[in-house]
């Protein structure tokens, strides 16, 4: 025990005590111990060396079956893209040949409406010169019909004239630059309904004896078998001209 000034006490420590014990060895059982290590040792190697062969096949193994996976995926790409050219050609054939139908068909459908356009052309061209024919023969018998109206006409206005004529007198006070109209107006049977004064002489007595030549016919027998046509048109209402000289139409 030691006391320091301070007065403050200090524990002595023992150190620790190491024994040994010296014990000689065997040299046979060191070198059983030493074989037995070798060969242990040469087991772990060989043991590593197997791992390692094991670890290597295990990799040329994933190596080739990669191999294998990466051919065989190569295969099948160049499959696809086989499969898919020829699917392309066979679209771009059927593309062909639907172009190459369609392109019959629209030449097929050229030449019906082309036909169809000459047959059309052909049919207005024979229904022109039939109707030109037609047209030529109208105007043929139009024009001997107008003739014969013509002449019929003459004929009957004449027979007018003449029944008129016959009723007709001269008053005292008509002179030669006199002139009188009168509209007068018929039926089919030849019945006059009504005479009217379009334009006077200027002379009441000379009006008023060309209206009584007419009245005085009373009845123009002769227009009963004239065509109703030509009596519409030219008797129906017919103009007469009377001057002091002549019974003029």
């Amino acid at each position: 025990m030691f006391q320091q000034a301070e007065s403050e006490v200090l524990d002595a420590v023992r150190p620790m005590v190491v024994k040994a014990l010296l014990v000689s060895e065997n040299p046979q059982a060191r070198n059983e111990r030493v074989q037995q290590q070798q060969v242990q040792q040469q087991q772990r190697e060989r043991e590593q060396q197997q791992q390692a062969r094991e670890q290597r096949e295990q990799q040329e193994r994933e190596r080739q079956e990669q191999l294998r996976q990466e051919q065989q995926r190569q295969e099948q790409a160049r499959q696809t893209q086989l499969r898919q050219e020829r699917e392309r050609q066979q679209q771009a054939e059927q593309e062909r040949a639907e172009q190459l139908r369609q392109e019959q068909q629209r030449q097929e459908e050229a030449r019906r409406q082309e036909q169809e356009r000459l047959e059309q052309q052909r049919l207005q061209e024979a229904e022109r010169q039939r109707r030109e024919q037609a047209q030529a023969q109208a105007d043929a018998a139009a024009g001997e019909a107008a003739e014969t109206e013509a002449e019929m006409t003459m004929a009957y206005t004449a027979v007018i004239h003449d029944l008129v004529q016959r009723n007709w007198s001269r008053p005292p006070s008509a002179r030669n630059d006199m002139t009188a109209v009168l509209r007068i107006r018929l039926v089919p049977t030849g019945d006059v309904v009504d005479v009217e004064i379009v334009r006077s002489s200027g002379d009441a007595a000379f009006d008023r004896a060309a209206e009584n030549a007419v009245r005085a016919v009373g009845r123009f027998t002769e227009l009963q078998g004239m065509p109703p046509r030509m009596f519409e048109r030219s008797f129906r209402s017919l103009l007469l001209t009377f001057r002091p000289e002549d019974l003029l139409n």
